[in-house]
């Protein structure tokens, strides 16, 4: 496991630029997703035996879209359709705005996903075909109105399924959303990274831990260990104050 326990910068928080990718998530990238495009390296068990924990939906976001970079192939980019649940305030919203509505547990307008990256569902599904919430699989191919994946964990691993679009609606009471926002996208994320609360339930062998900002509780610490089934440790030095220790 890679644990990054350095102290946060001043000028390393959350408000950093779109794109940009702070040197420790780098550095952790670099270790964890080393032979991404080693095809020889890079099966469906490298990827359901690794991700990268961290606290917020932001950082998960900066890190699935650094590692996705690396990750050879074209993108495909999926938009929602989305409107308005109540029709009495149907007009009151053009759909470039709903566009722009990001709420946690919805997917967001714009999907990029990359044939052979993991994923991850956000809703149930199909439990009876292992399509259930936090199940990861890895895109096999991706078409224009479902996704054609391989689920990598649970008693269902190595099964291919297809994913369709799916309508979610918001429940109203979001402070990012003083309304109903109802859309249809498909359910899944990408499944570099993950906050410490989705891992629940979650088992990998290597473990990348950013823990460079303040909200990290000790029991937060609690549940990312337990995700980690290996026990040897290395240790690697950071670019900042601090070390790293990995454990395999």
């Amino acid at each position: 496991m890679l644990i990054d326990n350095t102290e946060p910068d001043q000028d390393m928080d959350e408000d950093i630029l779109p794109g940009a990718v702070p040197r420790d998530l780098k550095n952790i990238i670099d270790v964890m997703y080393a032979d991404i495009n080693n095809p020889d390296i890079a099966t469906d068990e490298y990827f359901a035996d690794r991700t990268i924990l961290t606290t917020t939906n932001a950082v998960v976001q900066r890190i699935n879209e650094a590692v996705s970079q690396r990750l050879s192939g074209d993108s495909h980019e999926y938009l929602s359709v989305d409107s308005v649940d109540d029709d009495n305030e149907g007009n009151f919203f053009e759909p470039e705005v709903l566009h722009t509505v990001s709420i946690n547990g919805i997917p967001p307008h714009k999907l990029a996903l990359k044939e052979g990256a993991p994923i991850m569902m956000m809703r149930n599904l199909n439990p009876d075909l292992g399509l259930c919430n936090g199940t990861r699989l890895r895109v096999v191919k991706l078409k224009p109105h479902v996704i054609h994946a391989t689920i990598m964990t649970g008693e269902r691993q190595g099964q291919d399924v297809l994913i369709p679009r799916i309508v979610f609606v918001s429940d109203g009471d979001s402070r990012d959303s003083p309304f109903r926002l109802r859309r249809k996208q498909f359910p899944v994320e990408p499944a570099f990274a993950m906050t410490v609360n989705k891992a629940q339930g979650q088992t990998v062998q290597n473990l990348g831990l950013h823990l460079a900002t303040p909200c990290f509780s000790h029991g937060q610490i609690y549940v990312a260990l337990s995700r980690v089934t290996s026990r040897c440790v290395d240790r690697v030095p950071t670019a900042r104050r601090g070390r790293r220790s990995v454990h395999r």
